[in-house]
């Protein structure tokens, strides 16, 4: 900062809240306002002026503020021992020469730099003067003022802290689950089969998996098959059992031979239960084929039409992000384009996790909105993270692999969209929402949106500090949001290690301009392409802002708006004939 500046705290107290505003001026300009000072620093703080309490309204003189930053801070009360919640919103306000870009990113680099772990301030005082010493450095010099407005929430008015023991993994809302053990048991009997399908799973598998006894097991699993929501196959293991009227299932010893003018010309895939679905729900004149294979992978495909276009879709029958499962899923990957071979475009459809813009009302997505794989400068959709390397010098290194597709028909279709909702509204998905709630009503899984306060952003600032953020304002302080998801485009991202290390997975997707992460596709983008499909594309709903596996309860609703938003595309371009008879 310029040595004729100064940077000058002024306190005000405006009912519950305190505000402390934080501004630049000229020294030239402190005339006859010495009797304001309460204090001048000097020595490593010099330039940092502190004003005696003002009562005046601080956001008077320039108007309503261009960026802002909510965030709650969960403590400790050093004296009583009580926990308490304190509401923290930064403002900022700059010159006239700051454009909206340098706005967002010159705010979210201050706040970035504010909450660093190895310094981050633990006290009131040491925060204020850490927001102090950041507004000398040049790079902030675009802000002409920020104010610090903290306020002590009351009890009832007091969310639960997103890092609570209470919480399913730190992200969620969910309460501790006081239900009976055996319905707690019941629901992940149900869960592994879900992910699971179309693999046929052992009694001996399910106890293990679900580590409970033998006796809880069986009896939960009688349970579900009276409700009719699993199988019991010949082999004696149990398998989920799909509920749709609308589809025809037929079990089958080995997949028929289907004539070329007969073939399925897009793939869909999908990794969980509810995406499978969920995209099912969006064809019409449709067959599920399964092709069980005890203690071996087996195969679910259905067969139907969107549009005039003849569709397949699977799930991959995997369960967690350990390589095996990996591998297998890339080896369902590679069967289903080898037994569908007229194949021209893959569709991966399902849930992922949002990557957060905490001061960009535009590019960031909320929980439910829709993100559709979109090129690089490079022409890549998809970076994968192999390993994570740390030079001597501290610098991290990431060793990736990137996902092209050769063919551009689907990015020109995804182009000719955006043309078209740049001068018209082009939501069709609504439409299509709204169809897939009605068919998927008597469904286990709940498809209607969750309400808007489970939607709930967090950002950890290490040692194992959270903090709860707020969504980011729109720019002109008008909330556009009707229930509706709305659409995003941007790159693809995986890796291990980027689950629970949000400060890695940040850092990752600023440097590869990575707009949301998934729970690993490299190995059915693998398939993909070693089966010289070059054209495919992912449709993901938002569900957590992590990986899309850390909040079920968006998972449902998310996947039903990709689903949605995929026919909308599939529709909106020509398909070869192929005749409507029965296979």
């Amino acid at each position: 900062m310029a040595d004729e500046e100064e940077v000058i705290m002024t306190p005000t107290k405006k009912g519950k809240a305190t505000h402390i505003r934080i501004e630049r001026k000229r020294k030239l300009n402190m005339s006859g306002t010495e009797e304001q000072r309460h204090h001048v620093a000097g020595g490593e703080h010099k330039g940092l002026v502190i004003n005696k309490s003002s009562q005046g309204d601080d956001e008077e003189d320039l108007g309503k503020p261009q960026v802002q930053l909510g965030f709650n801070c969960f403590m400790v009360d050093t004296k009583t021992g009580n926990h308490v919640v304190e509401s923290r919103k930064l403002k900022f306000w700059y010159v006239d020469s700051a454009d909206y870009l340098d706005q967002v990113t010159t705010g979210f680099n201050f706040f970035r730099e504010l909450l660093k772990p190895e310094n981050f301030p633990k006290d009131y005082v040491g925060f204020i003067r850490k927001c102090m010493k950041q507004m000398q450095k040049p790079e902030y010099s675009m802000a002409r003022k920020i104010n610090l407005e903290i306020q002590l929430l009351d009890d009832e008015a007091t969310p639960m802290d997103p890092a609570s023991p209470e919480l399913e993994n730190g992200y969620g809302i969910t309460k501790q689950d006081l239900r009976p053990w055996e319905e707690i048991v019941r629901e992940k009997l149900l869960h592994v089969l879900e992910s699971a399908y179309p693999n046929i799973l052992s009694v001996e598998d399910l106890i293990r998996i679900v580590d409970a006894e033998e006796s809880v097991v069986m009896e939960q699993l009688e349970e579900l098959r009276r409700k009719d929501l699993i199988r019991q196959l010949d082999s004696g293991g149990f398998v989920r059992h799909v509920l749709d009227v609308k589809t025809e299932v037929q079990e089958v010893k080995q997949m028929m031979t289907v004539s070329a003018n007969q073939q399925p010309t897009i793939a869909i895939i999908t990794a969980n239960y509810c995406e499978k679905l969920a995209v099912d729900a969006m064809m019409e004149n449709k067959t599920t084929y399964v092709k069980f294979k005890t203690g071996g992978e087996s195969n679910a495909y259905t067969i139907g039409y969107i549009g005039e276009h003849k569709c397949v879709s699977t799930k991959l029958p995997m369960i967690g992000h350990d390589r095996s499962a990996q591998i297998s899923s890339g080896n369902t990957t590679t069967r289903l384009l080898g037994t569908f071979q007229a194949v021209e475009h893959v569709f991966i459809v399902g849930v992922a996790g949002a990557v957060p813009h905490f001061t960009d009302y535009y590019k960031h997505p909320r929980l439910g909105d829709v993100m559709i794989s979109d090129c690089s400068k490079g022409g890549n959709i998809y970076y994968y993270c192999d390993q994570i390397l740390q030079e001597k010098d501290g610098n991290i290194l990431y060793q990736t692999k990137a996902f092209q597709p050769k063919d551009a028909f689907l990015q020109g279709v995804l182009e000719g969209i955006k043309e078209q909702r740049l001068h018209r509204k082009f939501e069709p998905w609504r439409k299509y929402i709204r169809n897939g709630l009605e068919l998927l009503a008597t469904q286990e899984a709940d498809y209607n949106r969750p309400p808007p306060e489970t939607d709930r952003l967090t950002m950890m600032i290490g040692e194992g500090n959270v903090l709860e953020m707020q969504h980011p304002h729109h720019p002109e302080g008008i909330d556009e949001r009707e229930g509706f998801p709305k659409i995003h485009y941007g790159v693809f991202g995986a890796g291990k290690r980027f689950s629970k290390a949000d400060d890695l997975r940040l850092d990752f997707a600023g440097r590869y301009n990575v707009n949301s992460f998934d729970s690993e596709f490299d190995q059915v983008l693998a398939g993909v392409v070693g089966s010289v499909k070059e054209s495919f594309m992912f449709i993901r709903g938002m569900a957590d802002y992590s990986d899309g596996m850390q909040k079920q309860e968006w998972q449902p609703y998310a996947a039903l708006a990709a689903a949605a938003v995929m026919k909308s595309m599939i529709l909106s371009f020509k398909g070869p004939y192929i005749s409507e008879d029965e296979m």
